[in-house]
Formats: structure tokens, sequence, C-alpha cells
């Protein structure tokens, strides 16, 4: 009966122990994110600095995002976390320190709101890889000690295919469906994988914007096709994208959705 009692113990200890996450301060040696969307749960120090990466592609943009956990609203001491830092592969660091050349947009205060107030205020910044490598991301927490999430994911949409084959021609819309203004960049790819052209434009709060295979607009190849990629500035789920085929008497043919990189 007693040996039964230690199992039991042992068991019991074992299910309830926290886990073991190790998080890193120190740049050159940066705790991994896999960008895929996944949460992690830790604690996070007072006056501490967190050093994370990611690997990015060139032209994909992502969304990185810490969150104080609910409990830390009711807690006499909580999570509060400065402005986020993104560096990239080529950025020169002495000491931790250095300038950044990664573009980021503190959307934080816009929809999903994680910027309240200073009760365990969480944080997030979007981005597009300039260039594919690992991307090094710091966070500090100015109040005292709490639990967190912490989590980065792909925001990139693709378009499979495109086509101005037979006099046919492509629209492209996209929706902006966040209460901020997005500033995306479409690139289009031909069949051999080369970028031949790519724009950058803002679609407004809850608005749309097209573009399109025309003269008028991108002024596509006849006889060309490819596939198609949009990265922006926003949160996760902030645009959603479509294109359409029309033919050369100008009827749609065919409609499809953009992809995007979630449960890949």
């Amino acid at each position: 009966m007693s040996m039964r009692l230690v199992i039991l113990a042992v068991i019991v200890s074992a299910t309830v122990a926290p886990f073991a996450l190790a998080e890193s301060s120190d740049c050159t040696a940066p705790a991994l994110i896999v960008s895929d969307g996944r949460g992690t749960q830790s604690t996070f120090p007072q006056n501490t600095t967190y050093w994370y990466g990611i690997y990015g592609q060139a032209g994909h943009s992502y969304s990185v995002e810490f969150v104080p956990q609910a409990d830390n609203y009711f807690n006499g001491t909580h999570v509060q976390f400065g402005p986020i830092a993104v560096f990239g592969p080529n950025d020169y660091m002495q000491g931790c320190r250095g300038n950044s050349s990664v573009t980021v947009t503190q959307n934080s205060g816009y929809a999903p709101v994680i910027l309240k107030n200073g009760n365990g205020a969480g944080r997030r910044v979007s981005f597009t890889a300039q260039s594919a490598g690992l991307h090094l991301i710091a966070v500090s927490n100015a109040a005292g000690t709490g639990s967190y999430t912490f989590r980065a994911a792909e925001t990139t949409l693709f378009n499979l295919r495109w086509s101005t084959w037979n006099g046919y021609n492509v629209q492209w819309g996209f929706m902006n469906l966040s209460d901020m203004p997005i500033t995306g960049t479409f690139t289009v790819y031909d069949s051999n994988n080369r970028a031949i052209v790519a724009v950058q434009f803002s679609i407004p709060t809850g608005g749309r914007a097209f573009r399109s295979s025309y003269a008028s607009d991108l002024n596509l190849a006849r006889n060309t096709s490819g596939y198609t990629v949009f990265s922006h500035n926003g949160p996760v789920g902030a645009v959603i994208a479509d294109f359409c085929t029309i033919n050369p008497t100008g009827i749609i043919e065919t409609y499809a959705k953009f992809d995007t990189t979630e449960g890949h």
C-alpha cells in the first residue's frame, strides 16, 4: 500500500508541476518562436528585457504579440510591456544594442485590442521581412512579475494562380476588416518565380481596394501566368482578399479567395 501511495504522489506532482520554459535575456541566443500562431504561456520578471527570434521569409508579413494573463488585472503587481523592437537579419548589434532596419507598425490599440490600460497592458507589432533570416524581437516588462502569453503569426495572403492567356484578364480585391488603415505590398510573380510587379497601396478602415492586370493598372503582359503575394501591416485576419478571371467579352468566369498559412 505504501508503494502505491508513493507512485501516486509522484504522478500527481508531475501533473501539477509548472512547465519549465526558458526565455532569453541574451540577444545572441534568443528564444525562438514558430510563426504559426501557437501561444506559449510563461512568467515575465519585473524590470527585465527578453529576446525572441522568428525566421522570416523575404516579402512575407508577420504579427508578434505579448499579452498578460487576465489574473494580472487583479493582482497587486502586474506585467506592463513597453514598445516592441524588431531587428532584421543584417542589422548590426553590439552589446544587444543597434539600429533597426525593420519598419514596424505598433497596432496594439486596434482590433483585436490588447493595449487597454496600465493593468497588464499587452503589445503587438506587425512587420514585413525585407530579407530572409532570423529577426530578433526585444520586449521589456516595466512593472511587476506576472504570467503572460506570447505568439507570432504570419499574415501574408497568397493567390495560387493568375493568367492573361487567350485574352483573359484578372482582377484582385482586398477588404480591410480592421478598425485601422492598412498598408500592404502586392507582388505579382510569373510562372518562373520572378517578381514582375510590386505595388504598395493603402486600404482605408473598413474599405476595399482593387488591382487588375489591365494596361491602366498593373499592365501585365499578354499570354503570361503565375501567382501573387500580399503582405501587410495589420493584425492576423485584418484583410481578406479574392480574385476573378474575366474573359475577352468582359464576363467573370472564375472566382476564388486568397489562401493563408494558417494550419500549415
